[in-house]
C-alpha cells in the first residue's frame, strides 16, 4: 500500500514540476518563411548514373568469366585422372554412404 502512496506523490510532484513554465514561443516571422519556401518553385535533383563505374564492373566481369573458360578448357573441365594422384583415389574409393 505504501508503495503506491508512494508512486501517485512521485507521479504529482512530476506533473506538478511544469507549474509556471511559460510555454514556448516560435521566432517572428517564422511562418512567413515556411510558406515562403513551400511557394518556391521545386528544382528536380538529377542523381548522375555511375557510368564510368558501370563499364568498369562489366568489363572485369568479362575478363574473369573469359578468363574462367579459358582456364578450364585447358584442364578439361578441372577432372583430375585419380590413377596420377593416389590421393584423390583413396578419396574416392572410401563410400560416403554411411556418413
Amino acid at each position: 500500500m505504501e508503495h503506491n502512496i508512494n508512486k501517485d506523490k512521485w507521479i504529482d510532484e512530476v506533473l506538478n514540476s511544469t507549474w509556471g513554465m511559460s510555454r514556448a514561443q516560435p521566432v517572428a516571422g517564422l511562418f512567413e518563411q515556411i510558406t515562403a519556401k513551400l511557394s518556391e518553385p521545386q528544382t528536380i535533383k538529377m542523381i548522375a548514373f555511375p557510368v564510368k563505374q558501370w563499364v568498369a564492373a562489366a568489363i572485369v566481369l568479362l575478363a574473369l568469366n573469359v578468363g574462367s573458360v579459358i582456364y578450364f578448357a585447358q584442364n578439361k573441365g578441372g577432372v583430375t585422372n585419380s590413377k596420377e594422384n593416389p590421393l584423390a583415389m583413396e578419396i574416392q574409393s572410401a563410400s560416403t554412404y554411411n556418413y
